[in-house]
């Protein structure tokens, strides 16, 4: 006997609609409530009522009405009358427990796309389930309607190549996600890619469907070409969905596809941009993708360059190999930019990554480069905050360094986000066992070089805290300042501080601190307080060590 799938297949005469639905990902979908129907025709049709309560109470409105002058009956207009009956349809396929009462909602003449779509499903469910056999209905005219139904377009009646893609927007649009995400099994491959991509462009974070989509894309034996990749990589930034599983597998097939790839740098780019913005460090992804910008240096263009270096800033890795790579990056020009922003980002980056020369960051503390970054409007704060950090470095490096103006600092606003003030916070507690007194500890510290760090003490050589105004110029005594890094402040995958931590570590050390950093995958605010402070105790030895 043919599956329920193959039987819708045939009856609609298409390659891919509603493919084996007879499988795991068939649904029942749910819908509103409720009570009576009429046709288009406006004639009555009998449906039984839920219980005798409902049947009273329709009966008494009935004759309520007679009592009311026909000029004070307010007709319903057409869109709530229609609106009305779609919902009565839609009640009644959720009722339906058995075939009969369900392929009866078919009889009825306004019967649409998605009601078909809706009472298919719940066939192929009870089917799958073995609650009914294929031989019940697959011969019923009525089924054969929905068929029929699924099978046409809105331009013409005739049989054509339907998608379940289609289908599944039909679904979304009238049903919960849960009930729509049980439909994702059906798509191929480049239907589940184009669905997340609707997603992002609807901007629609639904968790349900997005971990259905990343689940099925996952398991798929197919191909990811490197489009499909750069497609699915974009969607999981616009959506903030960054799926360690589907990474890892859309990383592995970056890595399979890209030797293949001749003389498109667009598509390596956009993948690099993405993986920098979910921080992503899948190290030999990045590494491929470097290394074939370095074999492909002819085609790359400036910004594919510089977006390559941003990406390697932000989750704080230099791949081997790449001196070809970084060569290229710090012979750019400020005027090979599309923009003053994009130098900016760019000269930041080899900051980061301890590779930019001295001029590359005077570059960006000229009057004429900030008179180009006020002419697009206000500076943003991220980029003052850059500002100010290569500023700060280019004073402890030169004698008579070229500053910043003064009022680009002016407003720069350094809070937390409530997340990590309760990590700091927490780390702060466990300080008060070894550091009691306002007097040694000093919090929510703004070190004027755009960032905060989050307390400061004074040690000597035995851990033993001293007051922070007899630390000042004395060498005797280890001045310490705590960076607490929560998951936001590291990368995934790979669990290390981000890049620009990396670089308030050195501008603080260039002040003459020691940094004690409490990441959050070594520190967990949920253990005890003697383990949390013995942890602290023991990373700030190994620092006075050192």
């Amino acid at each position: 006997m043919l599956k329920f799938g193959a039987l819708v297949s045939w009856r609609l005469g298409t390659r891919s609609a509603l493919r084996n639905l007879s499988g795991p990902g068939a649904t029942v979908i749910k819908s509103e409530k409720s009570d009576h129907l009429k046709d288009v025709t406006g004639k009555d049709h009998e449906f039984e009522m839920s219980d005798e309560k409902a049947r009273t109470g329709l009966v008494a409105a009935a004759f309520a009405t007679l009592n009311t002058p026909e000029s004070e009956v307010k007709k319903p207009s057409v869109k709530s009358v229609r609106l009305s009956r779609t919902q009565q349809l839609d009640t009644l396929i959720m009722k339906a427990t058995d075939i009969n009462s369900l392929l009866s909602v078919a009889e009825n003449p306004i019967v649409s796309r998605k009601h078909a779509l809706k009472m298919v499903s719940v066939l192929s469910e009870w089917s799958s389930s073995n609650r009914v056999k294929l031989s019940d209905f697959e011969k019923d005219p009525r089924f054969l309607k929905l068929c029929r139904i699924l099978a046409r377009t809105p331009a013409s009646h005739a049989m054509t190549s339907l998608t379940m893609a289609e289908d599944l927007s039909t679904v979304l649009g009238i049903t919960g996600d849960d009930e729509a995400a049980r439909l994702i099994g059906n798509l191929s491959l480049s239907q589940m890619i184009k669905v997340m991509k609707a997603l992002q462009q609807k901007s629609r974070r639904s968790t349900p469907l997005l971990r259905a989509l990343s689940y099925n894309i996952t398991k798929q034996p197919d191909n990811i070409d490197l489009k499909k990749s750069a497609d699915l990589l974009f969607s999981m930034v616009s959506l903030n969905f960054p799926d360690p599983v589907l990474l890892d597998r859309i990383c592995s097939e970056v890595i399979k596809n890209l030797p293949s790839n001749i003389e498109k740098p667009a598509v390596v780019n956009s993948i690099l941009v993405s993986l920098g913005l979910l921080k992503y460090r899948h190290e030999e992804a990045l590494s491929a993708l470097v290394d074939w910008m370095q074999t492909n240096r002819a085609v790359c263009r400036p910004s594919d360059i510089a977006s390559a270096v941003v990406t390697l800033a932000n989750v704080n890795y230099v791949p081997p190999n790449c001196e070809g790579f970084l060569e290229a990056a710090l012979l750019l020009k400020e005027d090979e930019m599309t923009k003053a922003l994009s130098w900016l980002d760019l000269v930041f980056s080899l900051l980061v990554l301890e590779k930019a020369e001295m001029h590359h960051l005077t570059s960006t503390l000229k009057p004429e480069f900030i008179d180009k970054l006020l002419s697009l409007g206000e500076i943003s704060i991220p980029s003052r905050r850059k500002l100010m950090a290569i500023d700060a470095y280019v004073a402890a490096k030169l004698p008579h360094p070229p500053r910043l103006p003064e009022d680009i600092s002016v407003g720069v606003s350094l809070v937390h986000t409530k997340e990590k003030a309760l990590f700091v916070q927490s780390v702060m507690d466990t300080f008060k066992s070894l550091v009691s007194a306002d007097t040694f500890l000093q919090r929510d510290c703004n070190s004027g070089m755009g960032f905060l760090y989050d307390a400061e003490f004074a040690v000597d050589s035995k851990c033993h805290p001293v007051p922070l105004q007899k630390a000042v110029n004395n060498n005797n005594v280890h001045r310490i300042a705590v960076l607490a890094l929560d998951y936001h402040d590291m990368t995934r995958r790979v669990p290390v501080e981000m890049g620009t931590f990396r670089l308030y570590t050195r501008l603080l050390e260039l002040r003459g601190f020691k940094v004690l950093k409490v990441p959050y995958t070594e520190y967990n605010p949920k253990d005890k307080l003697v383990s949390r402070v013995q942890y602290v105790e023991k990373q700030l030895k190994e620092l006075i060590a050192l």
